[in-house]
C-alpha cells in the first residue's frame, strides 16, 4: 500500500446533527457518481478495504502516517492521513496485519494508536476515538460483513459502561455496555420512525438522551455510537453512510 492509494478525496459532505453535545454529531455520506453504477463502484472497491470514522482528533488537521514495523523494530510509512473531527475517508486499499497510527516528531514516528487487520477481512471500518490525556487514540476495528451490517440497517455500539436501551420505530433493543448489534428499524406508513437512545433509571423509567424521527432510507448503512457524558449520561453519534460496501 503506497501514499497513492490512500490520497483523500477532497469532496467530503459532512451535515451535522445535534444530540445531547453540541457540533459533533454528524451525517456523513460518500455516494457514488452518478455516472457509475454499483457494480462498478464495487470492481473499483475489490480486495481488503478501510475506512476511517474518526469521532474526534487530538488536534484538527493533523497528519497521521499509517505505518507498520519490521522484525528489526523499522518504521515502513504507507500513507498519510488528515485527521479532523467528526471526519469519515473515503475507502482505501489496506493489507493484513498489524497497522500503526503514527506522528512524526524530532526523533522520528511515535506510535498513537494500533490496530490489525484479520487475513480474512473484505472491509473494515475503524473508528478512532481520542484519549487527550494519552495523547493517543484508542482504534476500535468493525468487520460489517461479518455482522451482517447491510443496506437499510443500524448499527448500534455501546462504548459506555451503563446498559443502553435503543428503540427503532416501535422495535425496542438493550445493548450492553461494550456490545455491539445490528438492526432494522419497523418504519411506519409515513415512511418515518423514531430513533431513541437512552437508559433506566434506578425506577426502571426510560430517561431518553437522544429522540428523532427519522425518514427511512432502504440505501442507507445508520451507524449510532453511543459513549459516556458527565451530564446526559450518553451521548450518541448518529451517522449515515451511503453506497457500496
Amino acid at each position: 500500500m503506497n501514499s497513492s492509494i490512500i490520497t483523500l478525496r477532497s469532496s467530503v459532505r459532512l451535515l451535522a446533527k445535534a444530540c445531547c453535545i453540541p457540533l459533533l454529531a454528524c451525517v456523513l455520506s460518500f455516494p457514488v457518481a452518478v455516472a457509475e453504477n454499483e457494480s462498478v463502484a464495487k470492481e473499483k472497491l475489490s480486495g481488503p478495504m478501510m475506512r476511517i470514522l474518526c469521532v474526534g482528533s487530538l488536534s484538527e488537521n493533523e497528519e497521521i502516517i499509517l505505518a507498520s514495523k519490521t522484525e528489526d523494530g523499522k518504521w515502513v510509512e504507507h500513507g498519510t492521513i488528515t485527521l479532523r473531527s467528526s471526519f469519515i475517508t473515503p475507502w482505501m486499499k489496506i493489507t493484513a496485519g498489524a497497522m500503526n497510527l503514527t506522528r512524526r516528531e524530532a526523533d522520528g514516528l511515535v506510535s498513537i494508536g494500533s490496530f490489525k487487520i484479520a487475513d480474512n477481512i473484505k472491509r473494515a471500518i475503524l473508528v478512532l476515538l481520542p484519549n487527550a490525556a494519552k495523547k493517543s487514540y484508542q482504534v476500535d476495528v468493525i468487520d460489517p460483513e461479518t455482522l451482517g451490517f447491510r443496506k437499510g440497517m443500524a448499527l448500534v455500539t455501546n462504548y459506555s459502561s451503563i446498559p443502553a436501551t435503543v428503540m427503532l420505530g416501535s422495535k425496542r433493543t438493550d445493548v450492553k455496555p461494550g456490545q455491539r448489534i445490528t438492526e432494522q428499524a419497523v418504519v411506519g406508513k409515513d415512511g418515518m420512525y423514531r430513533m431513541l437512545v437512552g437508559y433506566q433509571n434506578g425506577k426502571k423509567e426510560l430517561i431518553p438522551c437522544y429522540d428523532r424521527y427519522i425518514s427511512a432510507n432502504s440505501e442507507a448503512r445508520d451507524f449510532l455510537l453511543l459513549f459516556p457524558d458527565t451530564t446526559a449520561v450518553l451521548k450518541v453519534y448518529s451517522l449515515s453512510e451511503f453506497g457500496p460496501f
